[in-house]
């Protein structure tokens, strides 16, 4: 049941709780945005400092929301979570629905966090079948996401998406249900080439003021996307190295690295994955929040497709999940985005 609350008072929180952070909606009981919020404390912060205190992991992450609801001014009031809150280790496990799923929100039943009072629920996650090799694909808070972007899109039956992230996922939408997608760890293997590699040592040396520089090198991320798409027969690992031959040689600059490897590895997951894409003759969109999005579409015109970018969906999926499951009424509202 949906929490009783007078216009303009909380009725909901909506969270997307992922590893490393969080964002935090306070929703009246139409879906209107009343305050929102970000915090470091995603699960692995929320994990840690429960081991340290040596207390019961659903206790820090009770603690957690109590302390994020107090800053929202929706103390009390119920949630309904995304994101990694609801993986293994999280504060419960969420379950995975097995594809094909219906692309709608009342095909993604909450799971409610045993003993949390109030009420917190968790919208589950998407698993394929096993492919040739035998593996399976995963999807966790992405799907919220992408019953937020067939909203926006006015619910295709057909429609191909891409989510940048940590994990990028290439999905696919056919005969109104999620039929299939792939994972890319595209951003993690940024991040860990950076980190732990040579690739990574002008960046390293140049301190968080290089690495911010880096994030906005628009050349030096065109030049890594073009050596990709110019060499697709020469092994990934060795295009790789050009982004430490460039530097030596001077043609790229300390402060590009980060830039122009995120080219490299986006040139080529794009390559990859945009023919299949396009040949189902779907609409193809983006769901990118921040610059990321800009950085794929760059790729993407640079191999002549021009693609729409959608921000921020994931509270746009959270509020569709809430009122089909009767978290929130059923009015529709399209209230304003804070964090767009």
């Amino acid at each position: 049941m949906p929490h009783p609350s007078s216009p303009g008072e909380p009725a909901l929180v909506a969270l997307d709780w992922g590893t490393s952070s969080l964002r935090a909606w306070a929703l009246d009981g139409g879906g209107a945005v009343l305050s929102a919020t970000t915090s470091r404390d995603g699960l692995r912060a929320v994990g840690e400092r429960a081991a340290a205190d040596g207390t019961d992991p659903g206790h820090a992450f009770t603690q957690t929301l109590a302390a994020l609801c107090d800053r929202l001014g929706a103390a009390g009031v119920p949630a309904l979570a995304c994101g990694m809150v609801g993986a293994d280790g999280g504060w419960t496990t969420a379950g995975r629905l097995d594809l094909p799923v219906p692309a709608e929100a009342r095909a993604f039943q909450p799971t409610a966090v045993p003993g949390a009072s109030p009420v917190v629920s968790i919208v589950p996650g998407l698993k394929t079948a096993p492919d040739m090799t035998g593996a399976c694909d995963v999807i966790r808070g992405e799907e919220t996401q992408v019953l937020g972007a067939l909203a926006r899109l006015g619910n295709p039956s057909e429609a191909s998406l891409i989510l940048p992230g940590t994990h990028t996922k290439w999905l696919r939408v056919a005969g109104g249900e999620i039929v299939d997608f792939t994972t890319a760890m595209t951003g993690e293997l940024h991040a860990a080439l950076l980190e732990a590699t040579i690739l990574g040592d002008p960046v390293r040396r140049g301190g968080a003021e290089g690495a911010a520089s880096a994030q906005g090198d628009a050349d030096a991320f065109d030049s890594g996307v073009m050596h990709s798409l110019s060499h697709p027969g020469h092994p990934f690992a060795a295009r790789l190295f050009s982004a430490r031959t460039r530097y030596l040689s001077g043609e790229l600059a300390a402060a590009g690295v980060s830039s122009y490897l995120s080219g490299l590895l986006i040139g080529d997951e794009t390559a990859a994955m945009l023919p299949a894409a396009l040949a189902s003759g779907a609409p193809l969109a983006l769901c990118a929040d921040g610059p990321l999005g800009g950085l794929y579409q760059r790729a993407l015109s640079a191999q002549g497709t021009q693609v729409q970018l959608l921000q921020y969906t994931a509270l746009d999926g959270l509020r569709a999940v809430a009122r089909a499951w009767g978290l929130l009424p059923i009015a529709v509202t399209t209230p304003a985005n804070p964090f767009s």
